[in-house]
């Protein structure tokens, strides 16, 4: 019985073992896809704000406005895209959508600046319409990606949008598209740019480091379900064998009696060659004689 209860211990240990590495090798790589997508956004983050100093001094020069605009903003949105295509190796639906969501607030705040780098270098007949889109652009994708936020996230979009920095960017710009004098005077609308851009960076650093931490707490949960898992198959194992071999203990051992042969000739010996009974022997003759002879 000990012995037959070791095949089904036994199968429990190695489904545990088994299931234990699977596990822990699935929350190791949601650890990294985790790590990885953070150090991703970052270094998108910091190649985009880079290239962005780039094409305001670059479109500083009149004559090459024009280019340097097409240049930096082709290689911007190349950046933005390489990281929309890396989230898309995210561990979880999830965490995927959450990903994919900061990837359009960086979206949303290279338009602004894209927008805002036209307007500083000089709005003309050819940047009009460029700078048009730009903001058109920025404005209805922020709408768009608004009820995706989280809780935190919402509220900074709603203090952004009802702030007197926004409104005064937003009347700057519609001045600029219309061909109007500022309604504003420039410092004022340069302060409410920069406002407007820190915030919308903040945005995208909150989301972004909530779908990291997301996929960081997923890879925990299937970390701890591995070591919940394993060590209840480990338990389960281990009391079946102390169940069973508590039951041989109290199964009677039956008392199997020695028998010892007895120790017989190697060869016997056919029946004619037996020994017969020995018999009395018969009195001496001569004695008789003599007892008879003592008598008289």
């Amino acid at each position: 019985m000990l012995c037959i209860a070791f095949v089904p211990g036994g199968a429990l240990v190695v489904v545990a073992v088994v299931i234990a590495f699977l596990l822990v090798h699935q929350a190791n790589r949601t650890r990294d896809s985790a790590m990885d997508a953070a150090d991703a956004a970052g270094r998108t983050a910091r190649v985009v704000v880079d290239l962005q100093g780039q094409r305001s001094e670059a479109m500083s020069a009149p004559d090459q406005r024009t280019a340097a605009y097409a240049n930096f903003t082709q290689r911007i949105d190349s950046a933005i895209a390489g990281l929309r295509e890396y989230t898309r190796r995210a561990p979880d639906a999830e965490s995927a959508y959450q990903q994919t969501t900061a990837v359009e607030l960086l979206s949303v705040a290279e338009g602004m600046d894209r927008s805002d780098s036209l307007a500083l270098a000089g709005i003309d007949g050819v940047t009009r319409r460029p700078f048009t889109e730009a903001v058109a652009a920025y404005r209805t994708e922020l709408d768009r990606i608004a009820p995706q936020l989280t809780e935190s996230g919402r509220i900074a979009y709603e203090s952004l949008t009802r702030s007197a920095d926004w409104s005064r960017l937003a009347a700057a710009e519609d001045a600029f598209a219309a061909g109007e004098p500022l309604p504003i005077p420039e410092s004022t609308w340069r302060s409410a740019a920069y406002t407007v851009s820190q915030q919308l960076g903040v945005l995208y650093s909150q989301q972004s480091q909530y779908a990291v931490q997301l996929t960081l707490d997923d890879g925990r949960r299937t970390l701890a379900g591995a070591i919940a898992a394993s060590s209840a198959l480990l338990l389960g194992a281990g009391l079946l064998l102390v169940v069973v071999r508590r039951l041989v203990a109290r199964v009677p051992v039956p008392v199997v009696p020695i028998m010892v042969p007895t120790m017989q000739a190697a060869i016997p010996r056919p029946r004619h060659a037996r020994l017969r009974r020995p018999r009395v022997p018969e009195p001496w003759p001569m004695k008789a004689v003599l007892d008879d002879l003592r008598r008289r």
